[in-house]
């Protein structure tokens, strides 16, 4: 263009006084107009007599707009970034050169669309041990209105994960061009999982369908305490958060209610319970003996028409209960007696054990041993006579420790009764 520019000059001067022509004639149409597709943008190329150029896109049944100036002094190629071209069954370039304020014919592409991928669709997410996601789906083909046109693009698209993280945090997973699965790493919780697709058009629209991470806390409330074979009344909730700071209300959750022997013992399922975030509800046991417990979450997978809910498996930290030798009958038979009159011991416990205890005596301020007692089988009977001083004597029987099919029972008081003596 510059020169063109110093040979009109030089013309015009040697022309002074002759007659102008009413317009200037347009400048020649760019030739050799080539367009590809090359990461992610429309690279265009051209040849001319170095004038200005300007592109535009024209879409079918819509006037052509101006995409882009070329300056005189710059190359003849461009690269349009393909996303700011709307989506379209039918797209072409058209390139023209001006000068001085006219311009030319137009190079013109052949038509070609500029369809994005579908939206995938989410067949399946599970959560490993490991707090990865694992995501499954499927593509449906990018739509192709203008068959074989230049700018075809290869496959369905790729897939990409957008990860919705608590705050203002977001994450995006790429997925390899043509992949079906693929796994997400341990993400902050409560986080929402939706999947799009992108070619070199850009993205397409999402999955109407969300993974969604959540969050489930649980509580355990354990009696300290409780007599041998009664029914421990644990009771435990749950929190349920797969949105953040929504709290979610559902029911049927399944839950185990774990104990142990010991600290250093394995832990074992001893109740299976259906759980629910909206009260307490009972998880209790026969206390057979002093354990630790705790309340045992599975990892839990709820499936819905448009959500697939995901949440690790969790447990209480363990809590401690001990159990009581239970004293089902003590006493003197008969309770009251004249002195020197016959009146025997008895008692009964359960578990039904052979044991050892002894016989105390309130003497006032203190108790006082009397003699040991001996349990058979859970049974204790003692012949013997009432003393020969008048009065209402109170008594107590003391047992220690024992243990019954490997759980230990803590050593146990009975009640206090009387023998009255008149």
């Amino acid at each position: 263009m510059r020169k063109f520019a110093l040979a009109a000059t030089a013309v015009a001067a040697l022309s002074v006084g002759l007659q102008t022509p009413a317009f200037a004639a347009a400048p020649d149409a760019p030739t050799d107009f080539k367009i590809s597709l090359v990461d992610m943008h429309v690279h265009l190329t051209w040849a001319d007599d170095n004038a200005k150029n300007i592109v535009y896109v024209e879409q079918e049944g819509q006037a052509p707009y101006a995409a882009a100036t070329v300056l005189e002094t710059a190359p003849n190629d461009l690269s349009l970034p393909a996303f700011r071209i709307k989506e379209s069954d039918k797209t072409r370039l058209i390139v023209k050169s001006e000068v001085g304020g006219e311009l030319s014919e137009g190079a013109v592409s052949d038509w070609f669309d500029t369809h994005r991928p579908a939206a995938p669709a989410l067949k399946d997410a599970n959560l490993a041990a490991n707090l990865t996601t694992t995501l499954s789906w499927t593509l449906g083909a990018v739509a192709d209105s203008t068959p074989n046109d230049p700018l075809d693009v290869p496959g369905d698209g790729a897939v990409t994960a957008d990860v919705d993280l608590p705050g203002a945090n977001g994450a995006t997973v790429n997925f390899d061009r043509g992949a079906t699965s693929g796994t997400i790493a341990p993400q902050a919780r409560p986080a929402a999982i939706k999947l799009s697709a992108y070619n070199d058009w850009g993205y397409g629209p999402s999955d109407t369908r969300i993974v969604r991470l959540g969050t489930l806390g649980a509580g355990v409330t354990v009696p300290a305490s409780a007599v041998y074979g009664s029914r421990l009344g644990i009771k435990s909730t749950l929190d349920l958060f797969t949105s953040e700071g929504r709290e979610e209300r559902a029911s049927g959750i399944p839950v185990e209610l774990q104990a142990r022997a010991t600290a250093t013992a394995p832990w074992k399922t001893y109740g299976r319970y259906a759980g629910n975030t909206t009260a307490a509800f009972d998880t209790g046991i026969a206390s057979l003996g002093n354990r630790q417990y705790r309340l045992w979450v599975p990892a839990r997978k709820a499936v819905s028409a448009n959500t697939i809910a995901l949440t690790p498996a969790i447990s209480t930290s363990a809590k401690s209960s001990k159990t009581l030798i239970k004293f089902v009958s003590n006493g003197f038979t008969p309770g009251t007696a004249r002195p020197g009159a016959n009146s025997d011991l008895t008692a009964k416990i359960q578990p039904a054990s052979t044991v050892k205890g002894v016989l105390q005596e309130w003497g006032g301020k203190t108790w006082g041993n009397v003699f040991a007692v001996q349990f058979s089988k859970g049974s204790l009977v003692v012949h013997g006579s009432a003393g020969t001083d008048r009065g209402t004597y109170k008594f107590r029987i003391s047992l220690p420790a024992v243990t019954v099919n490997g759980l230990t029972l803590s050593p146990t008081t009975s009640g206090a009764f009387t023998l009255t003596v008149r």
